[in-house]
């Protein structure tokens, strides 16, 4: 008989432990994320654009690249990549602009570029944040915001394509392969005045009816920045978050002068908002690739 309460009792403390972490918060801080580092292998195609190499993903090959942006002043990508497409970054000097790529010469009043042509969402996969930081920023604004960020590409497109926040776990950026989960926080990003990086997987070649995103994650600096909302010596969360999500959604940086007020321009500085608000190139490259 002991036994048979003992074991009763055993059950009851265990179900009474179960009861209580079902109910705590998935938005609880949760372990810190180390430093994110670009793996030694990965293959730098362009200055703060790195290939991360193949893996597979339901039984597919896919392809990862990380996209670190800078404070202004620091990592402005320049030169020629040479592979065939005509990137928004650059210029009508670079074969790939000049004739011979899938993309044609860019319009400088157009001011947009995609990671690969028709390579976008189709299916709707939800998100997930993990708002911790150590710089004061407000948790509940940082999801709320992050969400109207969402809602900004969306409305622009004219159709639902990153879907709305989940709850879950946030482990890590997916440097090496897919996880099945899109993930946004706040880390250390360990390369000098990198504000963000945001990483993405999916189908970049073959033909362009047949490519596809398949999968983000989205990481901000947590220790060489301070973030606010609009003050002065700070990084705006919005500002930032925006232009982000533009790579989440399959559209890369901008470069050129020209298109220095779009959401899309690869360079941001403290206090700086203007990114907030899409603009004409942005909202015609979404459009573009959504249509």
């Amino acid at each position: 008989m002991k036994k048979h309460l003992i074991l009763v009792g055993f059950i009851a403390l265990v179900f009474s432990v179960a009861l209580v972490l079902a109910v705590k918060p998935d938005f609880a801080p949760q372990h810190r994320q180390g430093i994110i580092a670009i793996p030694s292998h990965a293959v730098e195609v362009a200055p703060g654009v790195f290939s991360l190499g193949k893996a597979i993903d339901h039984g597919r090959v896919v392809e990862g690249y990380a996209f670190i942006d800078y404070k202004k002043g620091f990592g402005k990508q320049t030169g020629c990549n040479n592979d065939g497409v005509c990137q928004g970054w650059e210029d009508a000097s670079c074969a790939d602009c000049t004739g011979g790529g899938e993309e044609p010469t860019p319009d400088t009043s157009s001011c947009y570029g995609f990671l690969a042509k028709g390579t976008k969402w189709r299916t709707i996969e939800p998100y997930i944040v993990n708002p911790v930081n150590t710089r004061g920023l407000d948790g509940i604004f940082v999801t709320s915001n992050f969400a109207s960020d969402v809602g900004k590409w969306e409305t622009a497109a004219g159709v639902e394509i990153l879907g709305d926040e989940t709850t879950g776990i946030v482990d890590g950026a997916d440097l090496e392969s897919p996880d099945n989960k899109n993930e946004v926080y706040f880390a250390d990003v360990g390369y000098e005045n990198a504000i963000a990086i945001t990483i993405v997987w999916g189908i970049f070649g073959g033909p362009p009816p047949f490519r596809e995103l398949v999968e983000w994650d989205m990481i901000f600096d947590d220790v060489d920045f301070d973030w606010g909302i609009g003050e002065a010596g700070k990084m705006d969360f919005e500002n930032i978050a925006t232009h982000e999500l533009g790579h989440s959604v399959g559209l890369g940086d901008l470069y050129t002068s020209e298109c220095s007020e779009q959401t899309m321009y690869g360079y941001a500085s403290y206090g700086e908002t203007k990114k907030r608000t899409l603009e004409a190139g942005d909202i015609a490259g979404v459009q573009e690739l959504y249509s």
